[in-house]
C-alpha cells in the first residue's frame, strides 16, 4: 500500500493522536515518535491520510499545551530528528501531518514569559499584563470556574485557562512576527499544516480592556495573517480551528480559517443514537444549515465533523460500548462532507470519561504482548475493552468495520465532495442526506438508528442507482423501496452507472 495513494493534506480521513498515550518504542512506558513509526503499517492499513498530532512540544505538563518552547520537541517524545524521520516516512506512505499548536498561550516556564515578568523587559509586552490600578481592565474577571487575572511581581498577567498557561498580547508586532517564525521552522520539518487550538479565544473580553469592542474582528485578522503566511511558504498545507461555539460563530471564523471542527454535529450524531430517534432528519438538517452558513464566509471551507475529542467523554461510553451503534455513529461522521477526524482508539470502541487524563488513556494494543504498549498512566475505563490485536481477528469487529469505511470514503472521496442536500423519506427512524455530483450522478446516504427493520420508499430519481455499501448484511432494494437492517447504514447511487 506503501506510496499508492496521493498525498494531498486537504482531503481523505485524519486521525487525531496523542504521543504519550499511542506507542512505547524504548519500554518507559510513554509513547514517543519512534513508536508512531514503528505502527504506521497499521494507520495505513485503517485507511488513515493524515494525523493530526496532540502538542508535541517542550512542556511541564503531560499534556503539552503549556509549551516551554516552541522550538523544542519533548524529550520524552524524541529529538527533532527523531520527528523529522516521522514526518519523511509518513509524507512516503502519503499520510500528513499537522500539529497542534496553542498560540493563544504559553507556560509560565516559557523564558519569555519569565522575562517579560519585568516591566522594564522588551518581552513584558509579549504578555497580557495590566497594574493593580488599571482602570480599563476588569482585573475581577473568571473563566470556567477560576480567576482570569493572576498578581505576580506586583503586577497583574492574564491566564484565561489557567495560571500556568499565561496569555499572549496577540497587538504586538513582534508576537505575530515570533509566530511566523515558529510556523516556518515546523513546516521546514516537514510538517503540512496545523490545527489552532483556542482558535476563538485570543481577543476573550476578561482579558481586553472594556472599552475594546470588536474582539471577534480582531481574532479573525490575527488568524488571515497566520493562514496567509502558512500558504505562502507551503501551499498545500491544510489549517483546521478549535472554535468551539455555534454554527454562526464558525461561519465567520471560516472569513479566516480554511477549516474549523465541527462540534455540534458530534453532538447530535451521539444523541441521535441513543434515543434512537432521527428527530425529523436533524442531523441532516443541521449540518446543511452549518454548511451554508459558513458557504456564505468562505465558499471553499473544509468541514472537520468528528464524534468526541480529547477534551470530551469518549462516544463508546455514550453508548453503554454497544458495539452496533458505535459502528452506528462512526458511519455517520464518516459519510458527511469534509475532513472526519477519528480520535485514537475510538476504532477500538476505547472507553474514558473526565478527567481529562481518562480521555487520553494509552491505546490497547494488545493484553499479552508489552510491546509498544505505553504505561505512563492506568485507566479506569477500559479493562474490558478488547485491544487491537483481538478486533484485528475478529471480521465483525468495531476496529474492522472503522477500517472497512474509512477505506471506502478515501477510495470514492470525490463523492463526498458533490453537493450535501437532506433527503426526506418522512420515515422517522430513517437519517438521510444526498450529495449531488458535478456530472449529475447522485449518492444518497440513509442510516436507520432505530432498534428495528426500516422499509421506506426509494427516493425520487433512483430509478438506476444500487447498493454499493452497507454497515450490515440485510440491506436491499426493489423496484419500490428499500430495506435496512436495525442501527445499520447503507449508501445508495447510480455513481457507477
Amino acid at each position: 500500500m506503501k506510496g499508492s495513494r496521493k498525498f494531498e493534506p486537504r482531503s481523505g480521513v485524519y486521525y487525531s493522536l496523542f504521543v504519550r498515550s499511542f506507542a512505547d518504542s524504548d519500554g518507559d512506558g510513554v509513547g514517543d515518535f519512534n513508536g508512531i513509526l514503528s505502527k504506521l503499517d497499521y494507520l495505513e492499513e485503517l485507511g488513515i491520510t493524515g494525523i493530526w498530532l496532540l502538542p508535541i512540544y517542550a512542556s511541564h505538563s503531560y499534556h503539552g499545551y503549556d509549551v516551554d518552547d516552541y522550538y523544542q520537541t519533548n524529550p520524552q517524545y524524541g529529538t527533532l530528528k527523531e520527528f523529522e524521520r516521522l514526518c519523511d516516512e509518513c509524507k512516503r506512505r502519503s499520510i500528513a501531518v499537522i500539529l497542534d499548536i496553542p498560540l493563544n498561550h504559553s507556560s509560565i516556564h516559557n523564558q519569555w514569559f519569565q522575562d517579560s515578568i519585568d516591566p522594564k523587559n522588551p518581552k513584558h509586552s509579549w504578555y497580557r499584563w495590566a497594574a493593580p490600578d488599571a482602570k480599563d481592565i476588569n482585573l475581577k474577571g473568571s473563566a470556567w470556574g477560576h480567576k482570569v487575572w493572576n498578581l505576580l511581581g506586583g503586577n497583574y498577567y492574564s491566564g484565561l485557562y489557567s495560571s500556568g498557561m499565561p496569555d499572549f498580547n496577540h497587538d504586538n508586532p513582534e508576537v505575530r512576527a515570533e509566530f511566523r517564525k515558529i510556523l516556518a521552522f515546523w513546516l521546514s520539518k516537514g510538517v503540512s499544516g496545523f490545527r489552532f487550538d483556542a482558535a476563538n479565544h485570543l481577543y476573550d473580553a476578561v482579558k481586553m480592556p472594556v472599552s475594546v469592542k470588536n474582539c471577534k474582528e480582531r481574532a479573525i485578522a490575527f488568524w488571515s495573517e497566520m493562514v496567509d503566511y502558512v500558504l505562502s511558504v507551503k501551499p498545500s498545507s491544510y489549517m483546521v480551528g478549535e472554535v468551539w461555539d455555534s454554527d454562526g460563530i464558525r461561519a465567520d471564523y471560516m472569513r479566516a480559517l480554511p477549516s474549523t471542527f465541527h462540534f455540534d454535529i458530534g453532538s447530535k450524531i451521539i444523541d441521535v443514537v441513543k434515543k434512537s430517534e432521527a428527530s425529523n432528519n436533524s442531523i441532516a438538517v443541521a449540518a446543511f444549515n452549518a454548511y451554508t452558513l459558513a458557504a456564505e464566509e468562505n465558499p471553499d471551507f473544509i468541514d472537520a465533523p468528528f464524534l468526541t475529542n480529547h477534551d470530551q467523554n469518549r462516544s463508546a461510553l455514550h453508548f453503554k460500548n454497544d458495539p452496533e451503534s458505535i459502528k452506528l455513529a462512526a458511519s455517520l461522521y464518516l459519510f458527511l462532507p469534509g475532513i472526519p477526524f477519528v480520535y485514537y482508539g475510538e476504532e477500538l470502541g476505547m472507553n474514558g470519561a473526565k478527567p481529562d487524563e481518562q480521555i487520553r488513556s494509552p491505546f490497547l494494543w494488545s493484553k499479552l504482548s508489552p510491546n509498544f504498549q505505553t504505561s505512563w498512566m492506568e485507566s479506569k475505563y477500559n479493562a474490558k475493552t478488547s485491544p487491537m490485536d483481538e478486533q484485528n481477528a475478529d471480521r465483525n469487529s468495531i476496529l474492522n468495520y472503522y477500517r472497512k469505511a474509512i477505506q471506502f470514503r478515501v477510495k470514492n472521496e470525490e463523492w463526498f465532495k458533490g453537493v450535501f442536500y437532506p433527503e426526506k423519506t418522512s420515515n422517522s427512524s430513517i437519517v438521510s442526506w444526498m450529495y449531488l455530483l458535478k456530472n449529475g450522478k447522485r449518492l444518497w446516504c440513509f442510516f436507520n438508528v432505530s432498534e428495528n427493520e426500516q422499509v421506506f420508499k426509494r427516493p425520487s430519481g433512483s430509478e438506476d442507482a444500487m447498493i454499493i455499501f452497507s454497515q450490515k448484511n440485510g440491506s436491499a432494494l426493489t423496484n419500490e423501496s428499500l430495506r435496512l437492517p436495525p442501527k445499520s447504514a447503507m449508501l445508495f447511487g447510480n455513481v457507477y452507472k
